[in-house]
């Protein structure tokens, strides 16, 4: 059945997308001219160089949302200069009622409730990769880098869901007026990529948002049904004569640590320590199109904590990347989900043999082991090349870890958790016609001594018509393990075919994982084995209906069917609704279901290498529902929940979340939150008595808060507190025998299983931007982390969840890093006009402006 279920996929792509082929579509472009100047710009926010009104105006934006394609409330005009080193943009912004401006501070690349001005440039006009610039009218800046995004619409969010992590050195100014509001912006060349050649014509848009009326708006029309942000651009022409100047800035950091540990049950009870660490990150335009980036003795000590949780699944727990160099200008090496980067310096690879006590002899204690690897440095290449072709060339070398044990006589010996180890990835991703790619990728880790390495080669591709409203979409990988005796081999593929544009849209899909298929050395696969096939569709509305109550609306469904690919045996079937709206006073909600009418069959849970057993999932109900007020107010409120009920005695899913928010002043806002999760008579391995598998039933409940607390002082300086509790309790009522059928049976099994978590932390972190592209940041970080299974320690109620948090053992660490950017050609006097723009001088002080180069 999953066989012709397959051939079925594979037909409908091939007739739909010949069909789709026929298709086509040419969408509008606007067009201006940049016009050349031999004068200085003052960056002032005041546009009052005579030479502005010589440049050619873009005007007539078109609202892109509330209402799609009418006339913005307020009116833009945008002019755009340019000489050898920078392009300048300048645009005066109409407000009838400048007084009413929304202008939140906050920190660079966030977006607060604040008005703002922005402009698209794709200047290799693919129409697929993009950066954008943008300014509040508080001066606060944010730049992203657009890449092929892979379907979907162009609605509310749109315009910020590139790579925000991506940060450019550029200069602006901003002033509110009797008539609004004026943004000048000087973006210099080294901050651009663009073709080399004589005559330049980019794509280019400008957007503008008026908060308080949640209106958003373009330059050239972006419609919100059609596919493909970048590629809706307009055009500009005028631009000739000009190079990329050379790209080479360095970072040198300095970071010093004090750091306490407390242990009331230790001797002493507290102990304190202190670090010193210094290094530099490096940037080089090796030509107009490739970029090198390095990290020398890298400091992450401004990464936030991660979200540490009681894991009681069989799949490992996937933590976000908050490092900044695994962040900024990754969009390359993300496709395909190949690369993991919290795998580079992350977990030793035998940790978990040393804590179990696989690797331990008969007495030996456990002195010390590290959580983490030490990363020596890592280097990047990326760009793209006028023919569209993207390359991108990663590498990284990570230390040997060791743990360190005593003997009961008292003698010490390491264990080696983790080889010197060598991470690589390369990708290829060519640009094709009508905002199409095609992708290679390959990951490799190469580890010193006796331990395995690893390889895994993919390709990714998107296939669109001409119109951008159908497409062809697939992948494929293969994961090879190399040991010393034998070489294990995996493969995955995938195809779908969809319309992606309009407000009726549609996916068909199907994908496998073979039984040996492994990218984890450097990737990340929640679990292989798989087979499956799936069909969804949507209809999306993004203008006002319904006498004008809501303006903006939509619904779902997507039903899928899944296998084990050996042995070829069905898992699960499921079906999904939903549907989601938002007032005409931007208040927001969705409501779904999600279904599972059959019995099914978890092949995971039971824990077994070969899965030769499973365990027999009741059919299930599933109901929830979200609800998020309007952000423009000082008091907004977010509400979450739903209800599971399972075909099974007094078992069910209880979910609920809440979290207000308040905004004190433009400088001061509090978001707190609260998710409690209550799941009752839960099923789920225990342990293996034996040949036995014992499951367990089991009351699980959880809570964890939040509360973020922002206070700006200015555009440069900022303090932002972020604390999370978190605990966990699994309580179980009884033990059962795993039988041949699935289902569970009696047994003798009785041993103590309860167990709970505890877990708080605090990041505190205060960031002056003292120079441009240049930052100290003073950080404190507390930690606190409790993990029981004995009896007469467990925490079975969240109050003493809190009042054990004082007990239990924790770390405090206060660090202060310093961060100073270091352009080339301004410390060299390669420009012999190089100034400040601070002192109010515009001449080339781009290199000393804004942004982060870390």
């Amino acid at each position: 059945m999953n066989r012709a279920l397959t051939i079925l996929v594979v037909m409908l792509v091939a007739v739909g997308f010949n069909y789709a082929q026929e298709q086509s579509n040419t969408l509008p472009q606007k067009r201006t001219t940049a016009l050349r100047i031999a004068t200085n710009i003052k960056l002032d926010g005041k546009l009052d160089e005579a030479i502005w009104q010589e440049a050619v105006v873009a005007t007539n934006f078109i609202e892109n949302d509330p209402a799609p394609g009418e006339t913005p409330s307020q009116a833009s005009e945008v002019r755009v200069l340019y000489d050898n080193q920078a392009i300048y943009i300048g645009a005066t912004l109409y407000d009838a009622h400048p007084d009413s401006i929304l202008q939140e501070l906050s920190e660079r690349d966030n977006m607060g409730n604040t008005d703002w001005f922005g402009v698209i440039i794709d200047a290799y006009q693919d129409g697929q990769n993009g950066l954008g610039f943008f300014v509040t009218p508080a001066g606060v800046q944010l730049d992203t880098k657009y890449s092929a995004l892979g379907g979907g619409n162009n609605g509310p969010g749109i315009i910020f869901s590139g790579d925000r992590n991506w940060d450019a050195v550029w200069g602006s100014e901003a002033r509110i007026t009797a008539d609004g509001w004026v943004i000048e912006m000087k973006i210099p060349y080294m901050a651009l990529r663009f073709p080399d050649k004589q005559m330049q014509e980019w794509n280019i848009n400008f957007g503008r948002q008026v908060r308080r009326n949640r209106e958003q708006s373009f330059w050239n029309p972006v419609d919100p049904q059609e596919q493909g942000f970048v590629r809706q651009s307009g055009t500009m022409t005028g631009i000739r004569d000009i190079k990329a100047p050379i790209r080479l800035s360095a970072t040198p950091f300095i970071a010093v640590y004090a750091e306490n540990y407390r242990d009331k049950t230790s001797n002493p009870s507290s102990t304190w320590g202190r670090s010193f660490n210094g290094g530099m990150d490096i940037k080089y335009g090796i030509n107009d199109a490739l970029t090198l980036d390095m990290t020398l003795i890298p400091d992450f000590g401004e990464s936030i904590s991660d979200n540490q949780v009681l894991n009681l699944s069989p799949f490992e727990v996937r933590f976000d990347e908050n490092r900044q160099f695994f962040t900024e200008g990754t969009e390359l090496f993300n496709k395909g989900g190949l690369f993991y980067s919290r795998r580079v310096g992350g977990t030793p690879m035998h940790y978990w043999a040393v804590e179990g006590g696989d690797l331990l002899e008969e007495g030996e204690e456990i002195i010390s082991n590290p959580q983490t690897t030490q990363l020596i440095n890592a280097t990047k290449v990326s760009g793209r090349l006028e023919n569209g072709l993207g390359i991108g060339f990663f590498n990284a070398v990570a230390g040997q870890t060791s743990a360190l044990v005593k003997s009961p006589e008292g003698a010490e010996r390491e264990i080696q958790t983790s080889p010197l180890t060598n991470y690589n990835v390369f990708v290829l991703d060519q640009n094709l016609k009508n905002n199409s790619f095609i992708t290679l990728v390959n990951t490799n880790v190469l580890r010193a001594g006796a331990d395995y390495d690893a390889n895994t080669t993919g390709t990714i591709f998107n296939l669109k018509n001409k119109k951008n409203s159908y497409g062809i979409f697939g992948s494929g990988a293969v994961s090879q393990k190399y040991y010393p005796d034998r070489a294990d081999l995996g493969y995955r593929y995938g195809i779908g075919f969809g319309k992606i544009s309009g407000r009726f849209n549609f996916e068909v899909y199907t994908n496998m994982e073979s039984y040996d298929y492994d990218p984890n050395d450097l990737g990340f696969l929640r679990s292989p084995n798989e087979r499956n096939i799936g069909f969804n569709f949507n209809y999306n509305v993004y203008e006002p209906f319904w006498k004008d109550r809501f303006n903006a609306g939509g619904f779902g469904f997507w039903t899928g069917y899944s296998r084990l690919h050996k042995p070829d045996v069905f898992t699960d079937y499921g079906l999904n609704a939903w549907a989601w709206a938002r007032t005409k006073n931007f208040t927001n909600f969705n409501v779904w279901t999600y279904g599972e009418p059959f019995q099914t069959y978890d092949y995971f849970e039971p824990r077994t290498a070969d899965f030769s057993r499973y365990f027999a999932y009741p059919r299930s109900f599933n109901i929830g529902a979200w609800i998020s007020s309007d952000y423009r107010k000082k008091f907004a409120l977010d509400i979450n929940g739903n209800f599971r009920p399972f075909e099974a005695d007094g078992r069910y899913r209880l979910n609920f979340g809440l979290a207000p928010r308040y905004r004190f002043s433009n400088k001061f806002s509090v978001r707190l939150s609260t998710d409690i999760y209550n799941w009752k008579n839960d099923a789920g391995f225990v342990d293996n008595w034996g040949d036995d598998i014992i499951f367990g039933v089991r009351d699980v409940f959880t809570v964890e808060n939040f509360i973020n607390a922002n206070y700006t002082f200015n555009n440069k300086m900022s303090l932002n507190f972020r604390l999370r509790h978190y605990w966990s309790r699994a309580e179980y009522d009884s033990f059962h025998l795993l039988q041949e059928d699935g289902h569970l049976g009696t047994t003798d099994y009785n041993s103590f299983n309860d167990n709970s978590f505890n877990a708080f932390t605090i990041d505190c972190i205060y960031r002056w931007r003292f120079a441009p592209g240049s930052d100290i940041f003073i950080i404190w970080k507390n930690g606190i982390f409790g993990y029981d299974n004995l009896e007469e320690s467990i925490i079975y109620n969240y109050n003493d969840s809190v009042n054990r948090l004082w007990d239990t053992p924790q770390s405090n660490s206060l660090s202060i890093k310093v961060i100073y950017f270091l352009d080339y050609l301004a410390v060299t006097g390669g420009n012999k006009n190089a100034d400040k723009l601070d002192a109010g001088d515009d001449r080339d002080g781009w290199r000393m402006r804004g942004g982060r180069r870390r």
